[in-house]
């Protein structure tokens, strides 16, 4: 199992991304097995708890938390089972955990974590080995979790060794590679390992140019829908008009509907009657609330996917600010929120989301 793995949690509308791992809680009578939660805001959860970094370690130095519960204390595993605690050592400490989660939420905001605050640190000390420096370079190996240094070059021939060899004096002896033997750092070692991160610095440059050749892999991301305006839309709305129950004059079949809404929940149907009473509603939503209790038509889900793609590209196509304002965006990845249906929210497949940023593509080519 993996140190962490992915987790959510919704914040003002918001889909915020966050790691979890497991932890024991003291509960009183009992331990419990249970997820401990870390978010790209900075914020810790556990159970019923939510708090920061430093409330975090006060539950550790409290005992409220901790990774070793005393032997033959009571014990339950949520939804699994229960019993007694066996005799556990941990290779862990609170204040290793709190190191990984710190940088698991360097990697959840798109920020260097501890270990390439490191790799950058080597890499200026390569390039201007002087003794400030060669200080940054002590002070971010020391800031990695200790037991993550080995792996801070990301280098299994090497270990960290070319770290440990410029953190130490000429003359010195330190633990080698493999275990139980040594190696003295001597000038010509040093220049070794300062070569090391010059020949890496320039392998990486090559990569890095190789690997975005065509531009970045990632985008920052942009919420978009999910606004209601009971007494009207703004004026001049902004993303807003990215919403599908925006009005926003579409054509289907040779039929003009109010909204991008309007028309999907009119086309579901195969009734003509109830077809008719969707297209006729007041507003989007009033058109999705009578469109889902309408009969569906046959083949629907295959089907609806292609249907709103064509809607979308209709409407960005006849409303020429709407497409400015869609461009606008960039290349941002786009989480449409629509608390109704995961399949087309960031809360489940984000389709809608994914045809945006593929209409905005196709106008883009313009």
């Amino acid at each position: 199992m993996p140190d962490s793995t992915s987790t959510s949690r919704v914040a003002g509308g918001d889909v915020v991304e966050g790691r979890q791992r497991l932890v024991f809680v003291d509960k009183g009578d009992y331990y419990e097995l249970s997820p401990l939660g870390v978010f790209a805001d900075g914020v810790v959860s556990w159970r019923y708890e939510s708090t920061d970094f430093d409330g975090l370690r006060a539950a550790f130095d409290d005992g409220t938390l901790t990774l070793t519960p005393p032997e033959g204390a009571s014990l339950i595993i949520t939804g699994t089972a229960r019993g007694t605690v066996p005799a556990l050592e941990s290779w862990l400490t609170p204040e290793l955990v709190i190191g990984e989660l710190a940088d698991e939420v360097d990697v959840l905001n798109d920020r260097p974590d501890s270990s390439r605050r490191c790799w950058d640190a080597l890499l200026a000390y390569a390039a201007d080995p002087t003794g400030a420096h060669l200080e940054a370079v002590r002070e971010s190996y020391h800031a990695v979790p200790e037991h993550r240094r080995i792996h801070v070059l990301g280098d299994m021939d090497q270990n960290d060794v070319p770290v440990r060899i410029l953190l130490a004096e000429v003359g010195e002896t330190i633990p080698a590679r493999r275990p139980g033997r040594t190696l003295a750092v001597t000038p010509e070692v040093r220049e070794r390992a300062l070569d090391y991160f010059r020949r890496s610095e320039a392998g990486v440059a090559r990569a890095e140019a190789q690997r975005v050749a065509d531009g970045p892999e990632t985008t920052v991301p942009l919420v978009v829908g999910g606004y209601v305006y009971p007494s009207g839309w703004p004026d001049p709305a902004g993303l807003e008009v990215l919403q599908t129950d925006y009005p926003a004059a579409v054509t289907s079949g040779g039929r003009e509907y109010a909204s991008v809404m309007h028309a999907y929940w009119a086309l579901s149907t195969g009734d003509a009657g109830w077809h008719d009473r969707i297209a006729a509603a007041a507003r989007g939503l009033d058109a999705r609330t009578l469109g889902e209790e309408a009969p569906r038509r046959a083949g629907w889900p295959t089907a609806r996917l292609g249907v709103m793609a064509a809607l979308l590209r209709d409407k960005f196509e006849r409303h020429p600010a709407m497409a400015a304002t869609l461009l606008g965006t960039g290349d941002a990845r786009l989480l449409y929120n629509d608390r109704s249906s995961k399949y087309w929210s960031s809360g489940g497949a984000n389709w809608l989301g994914r045809l945006l940023e593929l209409v905005r593509s196709e106008l883009a080519t313009r």
